[in-house]
């Protein structure tokens, strides 16, 4: 596979322009889209955690008010920024199960595989579905090959390393890579930089404040923030 290749002006995440009328008809869409989102992700969260996330009514409301806001409120930057595509879609996916994962994370230091496998299969299933609608094979191809490589890389950093990644993180990291790789080298080189970057600088925050150079913290909601600003720099 040629960088060459990689790099032609196929449709990209920037490709696609979106009018205001096609904003319009899809805000319903989208607004009743993450109404759903805000339950389903708390309730996915509990179940594969086996964690209440929160305690009584007022504060579920408010937890599953903020997680719809916020899948809401995303969508809506990455229409502006994807147009209205198949992309978009995955962008949508990519955020809400980013909200899901960065919940538990943070709840319960977890990043349940089967949540992240959906963040993975259904970023798979839509960007085949914009491969077979515009012919973008090679973008396809080497997305999935970069996730198998990532995933390749972190198992192998995390049985030199166990202390210092999980097997959530592992696999994270690979389910965010197919996103990130969907522009070629220089996306998912930005995008893993980024991630990466934005973890280290947590984990001096964490370490200086807690004053102690192996202190744990989640991993998982820098990376997903990371990689979701360098889809948009896309």
């Amino acid at each position: 596979m040629e960088l060459a290749n990689i790099q032609q002006p196929q449709p990209t995440l920037t490709a696609f322009s979106v009018t205001g009328e096609q904003s319009m008809m899809l805000i319903p869409v989208l607004g009743a889209a993450s109404v759903v989102a805000g339950p389903c992700l708390l309730a996915a969260a509990e179940r594969t955690t086996g964690t209440t996330m929160a305690a009584g009514r007022s504060a579920r409301t408010a937890l599953t008010a903020g997680m719809s806001t916020a899948t809401a409120s995303l969508g809506w930057i990455g229409l502006l920024k994807l147009g209205a595509t198949p992309i978009w879609v995955a962008w949508c996916w990519a955020c809400a199960l980013g909200c899901g994962l960065t919940l538990t994370d943070l709840r319960c230091r977890r990043l349940p595989f089967p949540m992240v496998a959906a963040l993975a299969g259904g970023g798979a299933a839509l960007l085949l579905f914009d491969a077979i609608a515009h012919g973008t094979w090679i973008r396809f191809g080497f997305a999935c090959a970069s996730m198998v490589t990532l995933l390749g890389l972190a198992l192998l950093v995390q049985v030199c390393a166990p202390e210092h990644t999980g097997g959530g993180d592992t696999a994270l990291y690979a389910a965010l890579g197919i996103y990130l790789s969907w522009s070629g080298w220089d996306g998912l080189l930005r995008g893993l930089l980024i991630a990466s970057g934005l973890t280290a600088l947590v984990a001096l925050a964490v370490a200086l404040s807690s004053k102690r150079v192996n202190s744990r913290f989640p991993a998982g909601p820098p990376l997903i923030v990371g990689s979701l600003v360098s889809i948009l720099l896309s």
